[in-house]
């Protein structure tokens, strides 16, 4: 049976965006600690429904703490396996959101997509209202403060590049989160539930991860998010 292709919203379901802005950017800037016992279930539906084996999964209080530990384990890059972090994007995310794009006109999603990052102004930006993205981007600041950490222990630039390239927060995908969140449930779109499932939780409940193939290294949130204008 072909899929329906969505060409317009309507009033209604135009009013509804808000609503799903405001809940992934809460989850975005959350700094509740995580639960362990959750997170771990969490973690191994990750693995499954992007068809890797369940990993051995690591708790530490930050990405800090938890590239100290590891690096006192002897051929650390074999003990963790292969880094399966952009895998499991394309697995997953890219997968969900290709289903999207086949069920809703390309001029919708594209719309669709500025609404939900730019409520301002979905269209243009001028020098006098810039186009100001309403989930801020905390990728590169955090990387930039561990890369600071991390000089302090006097590590080689490989090993230093080697963690702040595979350190993820599954919170800061909140665009995609709102985008799928909203289409799945408010427009009815076909999806895999069982990917989407395992994605909102991750989202939703993980702090940092270091997703590689034998062990997944999980942090809890950041006690303080600071943001400028």
């Amino acid at each position: 049976m072909p899929k329906r292709i969505i060409t317009e919203l309507s009033d209604e379901q135009e009013a509804m965006l808000p609503i799903y802005r405001d809940k992934w950017r809460s989850i975005q800037i959350s700094t509740e600690s995580i639960e362990q016992e959750k997170v771990t279930a969490i973690i191994k539906a990750a693995y499954a429904v992007s068809d890797y084996p369940e990993p051995e999964i690591l708790f530490y209080s930050s990405p800090m703490t938890a590239i100290e530990k590891i690096l006192t384990i002897e051929n650390f890059k074999a003990y963790l396996g292969r880094n399966i972090h952009i895998k499991f994007f394309k697995r997953v995310v890219d997968h969900l959101l290709h289903g999207i794009r086949q069920q809703l006109d390309e001029h919708l999603f594209i719309r669709l997509r500025n609404q939900v990052q730019h409520p301002e102004f979905p269209y243009y930006s001028t020098e006098s209202y810039p186009l100001v993205s309403y989930f801020p981007y905390t990728g590169r600041c955090l990387e930039h403060q561990l890369i600071a950490d991390l000089d302090k222990l006097e590590l080689e630039f490989s090993e230093i590049s080697y963690f702040t390239d595979h350190l993820n927060r599954p919170a800061g995908w909140a665009i995609w989160g709102c985008m799928l969140d909203f289409c799945i449930s408010v427009l009815n779109i076909q999806h895999d539930k069982k990917k989407w499932n395992a994605l909102q939780e991750l989202m939703q409940h993980c702090g940092f991860i270091f997703q590689f193939e034998k062990v997944c290294i999980v942090c809890d949130r950041p006690c303080k998010l600071s943001f400028d204008e």
